[in-house]
């Protein structure tokens, strides 16, 4: 009987083996039954003839019933232990059966998660794209909004130094004119 990795077959195996044993001491307790059994009646039965038979007639009369119970109950054990082992083999096919069907279950699901992975994987490169070109853009605003402060306040230096210039210059021009000649 193959042993199959999955857990339900080997406790299955366990339990049927351990149902095989307890049928065989079954069995066993019934022929050591049958035995004192055929042994009482025969003492019984034939107490009347005790007289007449030898013992070694005794002893061949019970030698010969208790092979022919022997016989009987192995026969019956056989029997009983081929039902079990081909009630274990249809239980070992019905599982490895389910086990394959939820192997295939298994496979099923793991192909839609490799296409959502796929996914998941083509959304996070989208945005990271999106966050580069967000960064690309946050830079050309923050550029088209810097670059004329910049200029008007590089204009604004230049217009104060040119001011302040002029502003010398008129003080001295007023003070030429104010000069008498």
């Amino acid at each position: 009987m193959p042993h199959n990795s999955f857990s339900a077959v080997g406790f299955g195996y366990l339990s049927s083996t351990y149902r095989v044993y307890s049928v065989l001491v079954v069995l066993e307790e019934r022929r050591l039954l049958m035995k004192f059994i055929t042994m009482l009646s025969l003492l019984l039965l034939t107490s009347p003839a005790i007289g007449e038979l030898t013992g070694e007639d005794l002893r061949t009369i019970i030698r010969e019933e208790i092979e022919a119970s022997e016989k009987r109950t192995r026969e019956y054990i056989d029997l009983k232990i081929d039902a079990v082992n081909s009630r274990i083999d249809g239980l070992d096919k019905s599982l490895s059966a389910r086990i394959d069907a939820v192997n295939t279950r298994i496979d099923a699901v793991n192909t839609r998660i490799d296409a959502v992975n796929t996914r998941i994987d083509g959304v996070d490169k989208r945005l990271g794209d999106m966050r580069l070109m967000m960064i690309g853009f946050i830079g050309v605003v923050a550029a088209i909004v810097a670059v004329p402060q910049i200029i008007i306040a590089y204009r604004d230096r230049d217009w104060k130094q040119t001011r302040a210039e002029i502003q010398k210059l008129r003080e001295k021009v007023e003070a030429l004119q104010n000069v008498p000649s």
